[in-house]
């Protein structure tokens, strides 16, 4: 079963656009109040890979951590995610690109982010009418899961943006 959910918004940040697009760039930094994320780490140099994973509720087969890779690109105005190729033989993966474009707005700037996520599910085959509707509940509780996941994204982005912010204003006033 496969599951694909977009997301794009805009934030409008404090941060100078140098600030900004080094807040976009520290993934760590960025996706620290990202709660949904599990295991979030950072591997290589050139290129880096982001390296998480996401849980899905899955109905009846409960909850499932779906590992994710993706290459981190920076940008002239951002970074951009690819995803890369898992071999993964769980009960699932995911699939995670994303775009965040730094622009300045008055005294600030905004960030433009874009975030596509697949979910690849692994579930038994279902050739009797009680084991297609257990798959259509588990499609419909999983991508619920996912559009939660992802509307969560800003909210996370937006506190971590916020603490930069606040990192930013003591360090110029002890500066």
């Amino acid at each position: 079963m496969t599951l694909d959910h977009e997301v794009s918004f805009d934030l409008d940040l404090a941060l100078a656009p140098d600030d900004a697009l080094a807040f976009v760039r520290d993934v760590p930094r960025s996706l620290s109040r990202a709660d949904f994320l599990r295991s979030l780490r950072l591997e290589g140099e050139a290129p880096t890979v982001v390296v998480a994973e996401l849980p899905v509720n899955a109905a009846l087969f409960g909850q499932r951590l779906l590992p994710f890779r993706s290459e981190l690109q920076r940008t002239e105005r951002g970074a951009v995610l690819r995803a890369l190729p898992i071999d993964h033989d769980g009960p699932g993966w995911a699939a995670v690109d994303g775009e965040a474009e730094v622009s300045p707005a008055g005294a600030g700037s905004r960030v433009r982010y874009h975030f596509k996520v697949r979910v690849h599910l692994r579930l038994p085959d279902a050739e009797r009418w009680g084991g297609q509707a257990l798959l259509r509940m588990i499609e419909y509780t999983a991508q619920t899961v996912l559009e939660r996941v992802t509307a969560a994204f800003p909210q996370a982005l937006r506190a971590a943006a916020s603490d930069a912010e606040a990192a930013l204003a003591v360090a110029d006033r002890a500066g």
